[in-house]
């Protein structure tokens, strides 16, 4: 006997969700060595000129950004989701080592041009894999509490991915003779190798994927309605004509919100590892093990976010959310520098970035309601301002970075807070603009 839609049944089978989970395993990966490791790889090791640095990332975001609508049409009109799926793992193989292949010889015009392209297909594959991912959801069930769950089971496997690589680099990167200094020249090939390592985990994660998450669950369920007493918690007056299946207005409140959440996590991630190497503390080492408790602490709050959210409601958690990450903020400038206080940092963004990242997701899903066939073009518009707001901000940071670092000591400390409490007080007053329509 076939296996019955789970649209129709608002259920998904533990074993759809296992397989689901390590669908974008391989995204979060490299996500993770992107965020936590680029500039500081660009600048210690490649010895690019921070502006230059600054640059290459803003390329990615924004290559990412415009990508990211093109599939978002492409996913839902053309092909299957899962043979977008694989066009983009393989983008992404071919691609990532290339950026840490341990190329120091900034001025060559050559290599520049190849971190260019790799970038530019890194992102573009990145992109295809993480809409393709997102549009199954909506896909495979119609349940609010069901689409919830499966947010909370991907975004723990991002987690968990973010957990490898800081072990792995933890394992890799540091020596005994070194654990104080410095990243430098010489470590480039241990980036080599932390890259190659989480290339092969990876490939394992994606080919499980697909062949454990059966097809016909995605494909088939476009043919079915769902019940449109659903979408009418976010949608004041659904009508027929699919260009007016969402309002406008309230999806563009909704893309902030996400926004919101995604610039916390990603600032956070991309200047705590130049805050801790400012504040020298563990050398080396505490690259990896800094990152790694953040990391952590959010998947515990993963975890936990679904009882919470039970007894709370989606604009209360949001919130507790927002007020951790401005926390956060505070103890990262007025705390100090010790190595206790580096850790309460990390494990507060990490909290923070689980809670605000899972709910704003979670009313994504709330957004599309029944009408999967559309699903990820609205993924898309909601992670393209995400994608260029954080390359922006990004560049103008890098842009007005202190060069001499006798006169600004505290520059990724300050940074690091300034951006923390500036994207949740966005999430703040977006969650006032959105909260009579949460529960």
């Amino acid at each position: 006997m076939e296996e019955r839609s789970p649209l129709l049944e608002k259920k998904v089978s533990t074993a759809t969700k296992a397989a689901y989970a390590l669908g974008h395993v391989f995204n979060d990966l490299t996500a993770a060595m992107w965020f936590s490791y680029t500039l500081l790889y660009f600048q210690r090791v490649a010895l690019l000129e921070p502006i230059i640095a600054g640059a290459l990332l803003l390329l990615g975001q924004i290559v990412d950004a415009f990508m990211t609508p093109i599939f978002g049409i492409l996913v839902d009109r053309y092909l299957k989701k899962k043979v977008w799926h694989i066009i983009g793992s393989v983008m992404v193989t071919v691609s990532f080592p290339l950026i840490f292949g341990g190329f120091i010889e900034p001025a060559n015009a050559g290599i520049m041009a190849l971190y260019v392209i790799s970038i530019s297909v890194f992102q573009t594959g990145w992109a295809a894999v993480q809409i393709s991912h997102l549009s199954m959801i909506p896909a495979l069930t119609n349940s609010l509490l069901a689409r919830a769950d499966l947010t909370a089971i991907r975004y723990s496997a991002q987690v968990g991915a973010a957990v490898a690589v800081f072990i792995v680099t933890w394992i890799v990167l540091p020596t005994n003779e070194e654990a104080m200094v410095r990243l430098a020249e010489q470590d480039s090939y241990k980036f080599r190798n932390i890259v190659l390592t989480l290339t092969s985990f990876g490939l394992v994660a994606t080919i499980l994927f697909h062949v454990f998450l059966k097809g016909n669950l995605l494909e088939n369920s476009n043919s079915h309605k769902g019940n449109a007493e659903e979408a009418r918690r976010l949608i004041d007056n659904p009508q027929s004509d699919r260009s007016t299946w969402v309002s406008t207005t309230m999806l563009l409140r909704v893309a902030m919100l996400y926004v919101a959440s995604r610039l916390f996590i990603t600032l956070a991630t991309v200047y705590l590892p130049l805050y801790i190497e400012e504040s020298d503390v563990d050398g080396k080492e505490a690259l990896a093990t800094v990152p790694l408790a953040s990391y952590i602490s959010s998947f515990v709050a993963a975890l936990l976010l679904k009882y919470i959210n039970k007894s709370c409601g989606t604009k209360v958690c949001y919130f507790l959310g927002t007020l951790i990450g401005i926390l956060s903020a505070a103890v990262t400038e007025y705390g100090g520098s010790s190595a206790v206080v580096i850790y309460i940092v990390a494990i507060l963004i990490g909290s923070a970035s689980s809670i605000t990242m899972v709910t704003a997701l979670s009313v994504t899903a709330e957004i599309i309601g029944p009408r999967t066939e559309r699903s990820a073009i609205v993924y898309s518009i909601v992670t393209f301002l995400d994608k260029v707001v954080t390359g922006l901000v990004v560049i103008f940071i890098e842009k007005l970075r202190c060069t001499q670092p006798a006169l600004c000591p505290n520059y990724n400390r300050d940074t690091l807070s300034l951006v923390c409490i500036l994207s949740m007080s966005l999430g703040l007053l977006t969650l006032l603009s959105v909260s009579r329509c949460l529960n």
